[in-house]
């Protein structure tokens, strides 16, 4: 039986990466692709790299979301390779955030929140030995 804090962690987790990351990039790429959304864009990245390759960064954001989901699918079937790809996904979403300001700030939000309930869902009142 998995607890609640594991699957509230999984259940964002889930929605991080399908609805934030990978269905919007999927949805996003041919309107990029053919040029329509070069210059009509919102600023949503601090750094010019990011927004000059943006058709190249939304393979990696299906990726990242499809690796997400995987990860929570894991940890709703108490798997441990889910929990620790879950962590991992979220240690990584915490560094790359910093990149990608403004849009990063929900990421964030929402890696650091479910990497918070992971933990304290797998370790709960364990003590520091």
């Amino acid at each position: 039986m998995i607890n609640k804090k594991l699957k509230a962690a999984a259940i964002l987790m889930i929605i991080h990466g399908a609805m934030i990351e990978a269905i919007p990039s999927l949805l996003m790429m041919p309107s990029i692709a053919s040029g329509l959304g070069g210059t009509e864009m919102p600023p949503i990245f601090a750094i010019d790299f990011f927004k000059d390759n943006l058709m190249l960064m939304m393979p990696m954001a299906v990726m990242f979301g499809i690796t997400r989901v995987i990860g929570a699918m894991g940890v709703l079937k108490n798997r441990m390779w889910g929990f620790y790809l879950s962590v991992i996904n979220c240690v990584i979403t915490m560094n790359l955030m910093l990149f990608m300001i403004p849009a990063g700030i929900a990421d964030g939000i929402l890696a650091c929140s479910a990497l918070i309930l992971l933990l304290t869902g797998y370790f709960g009142k364990q003590t520091i030995r």
